[in-house]
């Protein structure tokens, strides 16, 4: 039997009985069910006496639904489960959109681990406990979630700073949940799961997005290529201090401001809440367009109102990434939406994807114009979030795969036009997105002269040229040696063979006949006794030729 093998030869067989425990205490064991395959609860009793008979809730079904029961398995999982149900939520091509809607829900909010976890952190990176190494820090932690949590503390020199503490063997356990979802993946996709998504690559996308966030070290480079590029707007983003950064534990400015959340009431529909407004695109769009990266997560929690006159953004462990031709794509359908052009939307949807199947032209192009319809409202401003959820359900309903990035980029786009919809319910997005994109659209095509650039290739084209000869040399050598052959190997190529003796065949005789009529019918036009008798049997033996060629046709049937 497959599970019974699974438990025997898994090394984790602790965190595996949890995981299979929970997922019939809410009634998912049907997913690892196949013909043949006994219950999970049978092999969990029989392999793992020491966990008690899951109880089932009868009513459980009856009060939510089961993508609610989803997001409540999800929670109960554990972090790197959270994490991934996080992910899902931006992936609707991978689950359904009903799925994804309610895994948006999922909440980083868990309790915090202790003092002596905190402690025995900080001991394990510098061998000191944090009295020692801070001038003060403060055990309270000001937040916390699945991956980490945050502490208050000041460093020696006196700045005051926020240190970003990874959970406790964390590591070890999301490599064990990766682990089971590896031995597992293959059975899901086998099951009634496996009919709705597409379980490897989700194993595949989660996996390199978990370990990425885990790593401090790679979010604190984040946070200061995001600082180059936000140095001359009202967007602050926390310094780092590498000196007390490790791939554990991150040290950073502490931004005093106020939760976003607060003050949307005091500034929504005024100037200042319009200003407000277009800053929060910002923290998507010009990164974006600029240098091809962007903030993962712009929700209220992490952007912060320093001053009242800036933005301060944190949490950088969901950072996408957008490839140069991605780029330009998206700028040309951004501009190509505002000038509403239906027929360039339809072309570049197309190139923004891989087209799985047949597409029907005529349907594509009326559901892109029907789409821009319901995205430009009364006012004539387009709803980002219309858009977005407008193109993934025309890419899934026509067979367009948009790459990953789409669906992270559409929904950090999301959350920061709901957000800046808070402050400024008539905000054109456009106004802000069209001229970032106009601007980048502009530099690209612009030609620019870089010496580096033109240096290295330089270098690489004399070394190829100065290698060609040599190369040249070696296979002639290998020639004459006897060392190089080519091996051409035909089957079922007969008739073919056949088919172009025919045909060249026919030519051949198809030209000579024009020749000698059109030879003959000069002969002729010259009018001179000797010549003219020529000119007419020369005619009349083409004119014959022609016919018995022409019967030919017709006997063969190729003339219909």
């Amino acid at each position: 039997m497959e599970f019974e093998s699974l438990y025997r030869k898994y090394k984790n067989r602790e965190r595996y009985g949890e995981i299979l425990q929970t997922l019939s205490r809410h009634g998912f064991s049907f997913l690892l069910q196949r013909k043949g395959i006994r219950s999970v609860t049978y092999w969990k009793q029989r392999v793992l006496p020491k966990y008690p008979k899951p109880a089932l809730t009868q009513g459980l079904a009856k009060h939510i639904s089961l993508p609610q029961r989803v997001r409540l398995l999800f929670e109960d999982l554990g972090p790197s489960f959270v994490k991934m149900g996080q992910m899902l939520s931006t992936r609707p091509d991978l689950i359904p959109k009903n799925y994804a809607d309610e895994l948006g829900e999922l909440q980083d909010g868990v309790s915090g681990f202790s003092s002596a976890e905190v402690r025995n952190q900080i001991v394990k990176a510098w061998g000191e406990p944090p009295e020692k190494i801070f001038q003060s820090f403060i055990y309270l932690p000001a937040a916390s979630a699945s991956i980490a949590q945050v502490h208050r503390a000041v460093l020696p020199d006196g700045n005051e700073v926020a240190v970003k503490i990874r959970r406790p063997n964390l590591n070890k356990l999301v490599e064990k949940d990766l682990a089971v979802l590896g031995d597992l993946q293959n059975i899901l996709q086998r099951s009634i799961l496996g009919q709705v998504c597409d379980v490897e690559e989700i194993y595949g996308v989660f996996s390199r997005q978990i370990r990425r966030e885990m790593d401090f070290t790679v979010e604190a480079l984040n946070m200061e290529r995001f600082t180059e590029l936000f140095k001359e707007e009202d967007i602050v983003v926390p310094k780092v201090y590498w000196d007390y950064t490790t791939e554990h534990i991150l040290t950073m400015d502490w931004l005093e401001g106020e939760p976003l959340k607060n003050v949307i009431d005091k500034y929504e529909g005024s100037v200042q809440g319009q200003r407000f407004g277009e800053l929060i695109l910002k923290t998507v769009l010009l990164p974006s367009f600029r240098q091809g990266i962007f903030h993962g997560d712009p929700h209220p929690g992490n952007i912060f109102i320093l001053d009242q006159s800036k933005l301060g953004l944190v949490d950088f462990g969901i950072t996408g990434r957008l490839n140069e031709e991605f780029r330009f794509i998206v700028a040309e359908l951004m501009i190509a939406i505002s000038e509403r052009d239906t027929c360039a939307v339809v072309d570049i949807t197309k190139k923004l994807g891989i087209v799985t199947g047949k597409i029907n032209e005529e349907n594509l192009y009326q559901d892109i114009s029907e789409m821009l319809d319901r995205t430009v409202g009364l006012s004539g401003a387009i709803s980002f979030s219309k858009l977005i959820n407008g193109m993934i359900e025309i890419s899934i309903n026509h067979g367009i795969k948009l790459p990953g990035s789409f669906f992270l980029l559409g929904k950090a786009m999301l959350t920061a036009e709901g957000t800046a919809r808070r402050f400024y319910p008539d905000l054109d997005v456009v106004k802000v997105a069209r001229p970032l994109a106009v601007q980048y659209i502009r530099a690209h095509l612009q030609p620019h002269f870089n010496r580096e650039h033109f240096y290295r290739n330089s270098a690489n084209i004399i070394k190829g040229l100065t290698a060609f000869p040599q190369d040249v040399a070696r296979v002639i050598a290998n020639l004459a040696r006897g060392e190089l052959m080519t091996i051409f190997v035909h089957r079922g190529l007969e008739p073919l063979y056949d088919k172009l003796d025919v045909v060249s065949s026919r030519l051949a005789i198809s030209l000579i006949i024009v020749a000698m009529m059109i030879s003959s019918a000069l002969i002729i036009l010259l009018d001179k006794p000797g010549y003219l008798l020529f000119g007419l049997i020369s005619f009349i033996i083409a004119s014959i030729l022609g016919v018995w060629m022409v019967i030919g046709l017709i006997r063969d049937g190729r003339i219909r």
